[in-house]
């Protein structure tokens, strides 16, 4: 006769295990969201303003290289001509005109030139090739300020897009350059007008654009490149971090279980030992089936009480493995025998695939209580009967042994898949949920991995990949 509720008073120590393991109240920072949403909007702004000032700096400079240049030829002209005695004073259009006509001509015919304007030390039109803005001020007019101050200054637009009156070209053009190119005296002591010329250096314009692709090509893939390098560690340090919290969280877990497992070890065993010792007694002097029935029982139910103890004791422990290389088909051949008669009793068939007996580097004691611990659980999932397979395999790379355990029992249900390797977490109605979370940390801390699929009804499969180096 069985007692399952004899057997539920030890499973209802759990809920007291659960209470005393440490919860986190306040919600956990997320590393690697905060980074990537920060990060990624920093790089983006600095790669950004960066780009954009270099990208002006370069235009910039090719402009008033090309500024420079213009300006050499214009007074290289100007000093030949002696230009500067046409700016002297009497400001009559006509003799302006006259005057000016051969040596600006030669200005507005240099090439790239699609307007020259000339102006007067006051800021008006003297000369230009568009009659129409001779005679005006356009003011205010910072270029012309500067260039008056005996600077160059130069300036891009694009047609159509008119900033100043003088802007206003008959002719398409996508783009320009406006250059203020001062005109010295004789002495070269003072400016005694300015030449405006409008370029369009298609070519030089061409060479920015590029340089400018360029610059924010580069930048773009800089910060990419800076971005995803930054990311790939700050994953690999939250993957640390919350490695390390969970050890840390499981250590105080285990400090707690361990006050636990202790008070029950001292409190339950030696009850039940006088229990069993006094179930043996009556098996040995009742010849009534019933009294032996139920003497069998007893021993089977505190033998049972005795194993979940030494688990709880087990996990409480810290784990700490010695490897050493073993054949552990020997391991696996000695756990099923050591289950025969639950085999038996629950008409389960067995198929062993031990392959060509591979050597694996682990503690023999620790792997021989995994084995034991999957196998129990395997047979346990077929009450009325099943396939247990059991199969080695060397991986292709050679560097570590499975271990698959197979059975074709009730299964897990998919929602719950996930909470199978918790501790204190368990499908079974009289189980404490320890066996796998300590699997888990017994097979780990020996370099090597589990891994569990399950499907109700179906079955469940458990593999262990163990180094054979």
């Amino acid at each position: 006769m069985n007692n399952p509720g004899g057997c539920g008073k030890i499973a209802a120590f759990a809920p007291y295990v659960v209470a005393l393991m440490p919860t986190q109240t306040q919600k956990s920072f997320n590393l690697l969201r905060w980074f990537s949403a920060l990060s990624l909007l920093s790089i983006g702004l600095i790669t950004s303003i960066s780009a954009l000032l270099l990208s002006q700096f370069l235009s910039r400079n090719i402009l008033m290289r090309d500024a420079v240049v213009t300006e050499e030829f214009v007074q290289s002209i100007a000093q030949t001509d002696n230009a500067s005695r046409y700016f002297e004073a009497g400001h009559d259009p006509g003799k302006i005109k006259a005057r000016f006509e051969e040596f600006f001509k030669r200005v507005a015919t240099m090439p790239e030139v699609v307007r020259a304007i000339v102006y007067g030390r006051d800021g008006a039109v003297i000369w230009s090739d568009d009659e129409r803005f001779i005679g005006h001020r356009f003011l205010p007019n910072a270029q012309l300020e500067e260039a008056l101050a005996g600077e160059i200054a130069v300036r891009s637009g694009r047609s159509g897009k008119s900033l100043k009156p003088e802007h206003i070209i008959d002719q398409e053009i996508p783009f320009f350059a406006e250059i203020y190119i001062p005109i010295w005296d004789t002495n070269r002591g003072d400016v005694v007008g300015v030449v405006e010329v409008y370029k369009v250096p298609v070519t030089l314009f061409k060479a920015i654009e590029r340089g400018n692709r360029l610059v924010w090509i580069n930048a773009g893939l800089g910060g990419l490149f800076l971005f995803t390098t930054l990311f790939w560690i700050v994953r690999r340090a939250d993957r640390v971090i919350h490695r390390q919290q969970e050890r840390l969280v499981e250590s105080e877990s285990m400090a707690a279980v361990g006050e636990l497992a202790s008070t029950v070890a001292h409190g339950i065993r030696n009850p039940l030992s006088s229990i069993r010792s006094s179930a043996e007694v009556a098996l040995e002097k009742h010849e009534l089936p019933f009294y032996r029935e139920a003497s069998s029982d007893i021993v089977l139910e505190t033998d049972r009480l005795e194993n979940w103890i030494r688990e709880l004791l087990a996990y409480s422990k810290p784990v700490s493995a010695a490897p050493v290389p073993m054949h552990i088909d020997e391991i696996i051949r000695s756990t099923l025998d050591s289950f025969e008669r639950d085999i038996k009793k629950r008409d389960v068939k067995v198929e062993i695939d031990l392959g060509r007996s591979p050597v694996v580097h682990a503690d023999e004691a620790l792997l021989r209580h995994v084995v034991m611990s999957l196998i129990s659980n395997a047979i346990e999932a077929m009450p009325n009967g099943g396939l247990l397979t059991v199969t080695v395999r060397e991986t292709p790379q050679g560097d570590a042994v499975e271990v698959r355990i197979q059975d074709t029992g009730v299964g897990i249900p998919a929602d719950k898949l996930k909470e199978v390797f918790k501790p204190f977490y368990t499908t079974k109605p009289t189980g404490l949920g320890v066996g796998l979370s300590l699997a888990k940390r017994i097979i780990e801390r020996q370099g090597g991995t589990i891994t569990l699929a399950s499907r109700e009804r179906v079955g469940t499969v458990v593999t262990l990949k163990l180094p054979s180096r």
